[in-house]
């Protein structure tokens, strides 16, 4: 009888332990930032369908309209505020709005020259809409955005985040197909088991946030050559959304992966030295679309954005340029580039992306490695793949390096031949190919020790300066070309 009675009492104290778990979940999740992402609309057009000059849409609330002004200009207005959310273009003259048959939404000129086009093609039987929160969207036929402009989800004002602790494992991501399945009119070397798909389709953005999170990414640092490329105010939105995690209680209770984060990589420099003016507009772009999410990543309570540089051609210019557009609110990760630790700026951290040595390893800084390197202008490739073994050996290595940034160039960069997403010559039973069932297999040190450790320590209990007025100096290989 005394046993019975013992027994029952651990087993309500059980339940009340995992109710108040379970409770204390729920409360975190009210402080996430709650977002609408799905509201009522009107189909502005249909498949093959066209508007001429003068024609007039509105939302189902009636607070936003889409003008197709008598002047030829294609504009987006928030009614009640007498504020024009968006413009198709600076010219007027449109004298066609149609939506083809390919999905692709353009707006031409009397003689025919396009004004505007959504760049949707490939996606038969959309629709164009408008909803009442204010957004205007080429949508395939599972209502998943193509195409999107006008009105955000959410603001800064009321967004709320947690910050990841060092080390953070992160894979370069490149939302850019199926434009770039061929680059310089060269095809790339290999097809991927999903075959050659688009970023914009919902079971491949499924497939690749699984992906992601079955490697154990801490964030997906996505490929961004500024406002409107690729798409990606749908492609990037669609990915955070997927990405979105429950509060970490709940998905420790499910034994689900712990939440995947994004940020983008800043490309502009690759062609231009952007002004300190062009970096702030990119800067509140970001912000006014992306940053305010749940799922974009952060440390130190600062937004994390990675800088790519053509081999440090701007050198300490670049570094100032960047210190002073992000003025200490942005957590910055700019590409090393040799004696970048003489600039007087100094970023937040610093990373490698030469994929074709392998491996880059720049103590306190970052480790980087990559599967392989082959272009698809190239005859040969400048880095053989490596095989299973040779990769589980660079994988933990990265993993015993406990560097800050622990970098996977890429999960999938096709033109270069670097991914590491599936494909047929390195298929495994799980599915997912032997390139990512070594990550999975290998979590960062982190993970494995259970430690939490402070963003300004390593493992080793060796500093890791990352304010920007620290000087960065131990490393043991040259910087190196990007390719």
């Amino acid at each position: 009888m005394e046993l019975r009675c013992k027994t029952k009492t651990i087993i309500i104290i059980a339940v009340l332990a995992l109710a108040l778990v379970i409770g204390v979940a729920v409360l975190a999740s009210r402080g996430a930032t709650q977002v609408r992402e799905n509201y009522p609309y009107n189909v502005v057009l249909s498949p093959n369908k066209k508007v001429s000059p003068g024609h007039t849409s509105r939302s189902p609330n009636g607070l936003y309209v889409l003008e197709f002004t008598k002047s030829g200009s294609l504009v987006l207005r928030d009614k009640e505020k007498d504020e024009i959310l968006w413009r198709a273009s600076e010219d007027d003259g449109g004298s066609k709005l149609s939506l083809q048959t390919d999905g692709n939404m353009v707006l031409r000129k009397s003689n025919g020259n396009v004004l505007f086009s959504s760049k949707t093609h490939g996606h038969p039987n959309s629709q164009l809409i408008l909803d009442d929160g204010g957004q205007i969207a080429v949508i395939a036929p599972d209502g998943l955005s193509l195409w999107l402009a006008g009105k955000p989800r959410g603001t800064m004002e009321n967004s709320r985040h947690t910050n990841l602790n060092f080390p953070i494992r992160g894979a370069f991501y490149y939302p850019w197909y199926p434009e770039t399945w061929s680059v310089d009119g060269h095809d790339v070397f290999f097809q991927p088991t999903m075959g050659y798909y688009q970023s914009s389709d919902r079971k491949v953005q499924k497939k690749h946030v699984d992906d992601l999170k079955y490697i154990h990414t801490d964030v997906a640092i996505a490929s961004w050559f500024g406002p409107d490329t690729h798409n990606d105010r749908a492609r990037l939105t669609n990915m955070m959304v997927e990405s979105f995690e429950e509060p970490a209680l709940l998905t420790t209770l499910r034994g689900k992966n712990q939440g995947l984060k994004w940020s983008v990589y800043h490309e502009q420099e690759f062609r231009s030295d952007p002004s300190v003016e062009e970096l702030e507009a990119d800067l509140e772009y970001l912000k006014k679309w992306y940053v305010w999410r749940d799922s974009w990543a952060h440390v130190d309570g600062k937004p994390v954005i990675f800088v790519y540089n053509k081999n440090g051609v701007d050198g300490c210019g670049m570094t100032k340029r960047w210190m002073q557009a992000t003025k200490g609110e942005w957590h910055v990760v700019l590409k090393v580039f040799s004696n970048d630790e003489e600039c007087l700026y100094q970023p937040d951290g610093w990373h490698q992306y030469g994929p074709s040595s392998g491996v880059q390893h720049h103590k306190g800084r970052s480790f980087v490695i990559s599967p392989g390197f082959w272009r698809s202008r190239s005859s040969s490739p400048k880095l053989p793949r490596y095989s299973k073994q040779e990769w589980k050996q660079i994988v933990q290595d990265m993993v015993d390096s406990r560097e800050p940034w622990q970098l996977i160039v890429s999960y999938n960069e096709w033109g270069e031949g670097t991914a590491v997403e599936s494909e047929k010559g390195w298929k495994s039973w799980s599915g997912y190919g032997f390139y990512q069932d070594v990550l999975h297999d290998k979590k960062t040190a982190l993970l494995e020790s259970g430690l939490v450790v402070s963003n300004q320590t390593d493992l080793n209990n060796q500093t890791i300066p990352l304010t920007n007025q620290t000087v960065l100096v131990n490393r043991t290989k040259s910087v190196g070309d990007d390719d």
